[in-house]
């Protein structure tokens, strides 16, 4: 029976203390107090032609006057003041909040619960830029690493290969292309269609008209094949007569099997130069013609030894 007694006692203590925390509490959210408090600053409605690309100060203190229910928000919550950019005067590149022009709109933002007592700098400025737009050519970022025997023959296909882009004049004029995410595509033995997205680099202030490309590529499977094609040698002089070896070169290339092609030796050109000048009796052969539909052109040796005759 003593047992249930304390326990008794000890419930209505334990009701008593609540009851007191509660009433303290509530009694002190009721009280008004002034307080200051940081505040995110963020400004709103831009004009259409200009946007704020940066401002004086990030944030500030205000001094506000409140109940506790009233002000406990702001504790709880990364506060933030707007300000109206339309409401501002524009100074040169840069719109001005001060405390004689703007401070009572921006105490007629707070509702009358809280009042606005002070804002602890004179004046705020917004740095803003013309708005403008340009088409700027997308550059892709895709990798392809192709499985043994399969190659590509034709240019990727991007669309779109540019993008409209809007933004401030400061920050387009540096840019001269967009690039899109860094992919890579391994082992390829066939067509690749795929979506990828293009870098924003300032989406806070920049706006692109599209944000990803539709990329294609067309794979084939190839052979190689070699062909041997005459050298022609250049000089600066007419009169001179000589005689060189080899008076032909084997060139290996690759070319699609869906798309195989007679190649004649008309299709290619080498060329070397012969500089009087030059003591040396080997010169280096080059390729400076070859079809748009072959690849990994290469030529089998590049030298050419050159004998003067007179």
């Amino acid at each position: 029976m003593k047992f249930f007694s304390n326990k008794g006692k000890f419930n209505v203590y334990v009701g008593f203390l609540i009851l007191a925390i509660s009433t303290s509490v509530i009694g002190k959210l009721s009280s008004v107090y002034d307080k200051d408090i940081i505040f995110k600053l963020t400004p709103t409605d831009y004009p259409n032609d200009k946007i704020v690309f940066s401002q004086s100060h990030d944030s500030i203190m205000l001094r506000l006057r409140g109940n506790g229910f009233s002000l406990a928000k702001y504790y709880f919550n990364n506060p933030e003041l707007k300000i109206s950019i339309k409401k501002l005067k524009e100074i040169k590149n840069s719109f001005l909040w001060n405390q004689r022009d703007n401070f009572l709109d921006t105490k007629l933002d707070f509702n009358s619960s809280v009042d606005l007592l002070a804002i602890n700098e004179d004046s705020i400025f917004f740095f803003f830029d013309n708005y403008i737009s340009k088409k700027i050519a997308v550059k892709n970022n895709i990798y392809i690493n192709y499985q043994s025997g399969f190659e590509s023959f034709k240019s990727p296909v991007i669309l779109p290969d540019s993008v409209v882009v809007t933004g401030p004049d400061e920050l387009l004029s540096e840019l001269k292309y967009l690039e899109t995410d860094s992919i890579s595509f391994e082992g390829i033995n066939k067509d690749i269609v795929s979506n990828i997205s293009i870098l924003n680099p300032d989406p806070e202030n920049i706006v692109l008209s599209k944000n990803t490309i539709d990329y294609s590529l067309e794979v084939d499977q190839y052979t190689e094949e070699i062909i041997k094609v005459p050298v022609n040698i250049l000089t600066k002089s007419d009169n001179l007569i000589f005689n060189y070896y080899p008076k032909e070169l084997s060139i290996k290339y690759i070319i699609s099997i869906n798309d195989y092609v007679e190649v004649n030796p008309i299709d290619f050109r080498i060329e070397c130069v012969y500089d009087s000048t030059d003591s040396e009796n080997i010169l280096k052969a080059k390729i400076v013609k070859k079809p748009s539909f072959v690849k990994n052109v290469r030529l089998n040796t590049s030298q050419i030894q050159i004998i003067i005759l007179e």
